[in-house]
């Protein structure tokens, strides 16, 4: 025999195996995968990673689109608490204004130099008081409640010479304006 009657020979019995159904099955399976991945996945692979970058890239888009909101929702929150066009002698007043409120003696006003902080401008006071203690008290928490942004950035308290109930508190008071 020669081996072109052998390859008729393998190529017949195989077509001869394919009469048997569980064999049959998984040849058209083991094609319909072949068929499917080269004639369907691989030219639509290129384009569905495109379509999956652009998709991840919305997605972040998307995301920095709801934080922005959410930030402008937090400032429109604040909006009124920062005033425009101040310079530090107008915060110094308006503390100073806050401070005849209450019995305390002022001993020291010091105005710093402006920081800026991301698009906005702390404005700082260095105040030097002298009170009793829930003067002092009130006085903060009239710092925390006004109608404008203050932060205390740091405070000491002392008692004074005199060893009666009165204290001395220096703190460095931060304004926020636009």
């Amino acid at each position: 025999m020669r081996t072109g009657d052998k390859k008729k020979v393998d190529f017949r019995e195989l077509l001869e195996r394919l009469h048997d159904p569980v064999q049959l099955r998984v040849v058209i399976t083991g094609l319909m995968l072949v068929v499917g991945y080269v004639g369907i996945y691989m030219p639509l692979s290129s384009r569905i990673e495109e379509t999956t970058r652009k998709l991840g890239w919305q997605y972040k888009r998307q995301a920095l689109a709801k934080e922005i909101e959410f930030l402008r929702t937090q400032l429109g929150e604040f909006q009124d608490r920062l005033p425009e066009n101040t310079d530090a002698n107008q915060w110094a007043q308006y503390v100073i204004d806050g401070i005849r409120k209450f019995p305390l003696k002022l001993l020291t006003l010091e105005p710093q130099d402006p920081t800026s902080v991301g698009p906005y401008t702390a404005v700082g006071l260095k105040i030097g008081l002298e009170g009793k203690i829930g003067d002092l008290d009130s006085l903060l928490c009239w710092l925390e409640t006004n109608k404008r942004l203050f932060r205390i950035d740091s405070v000491e308290i002392a008692p004074t010479r005199g060893g009666n109930d009165v204290l001395v508190m220096q703190f460095t008071l931060l304004g926020m304006k636009t």
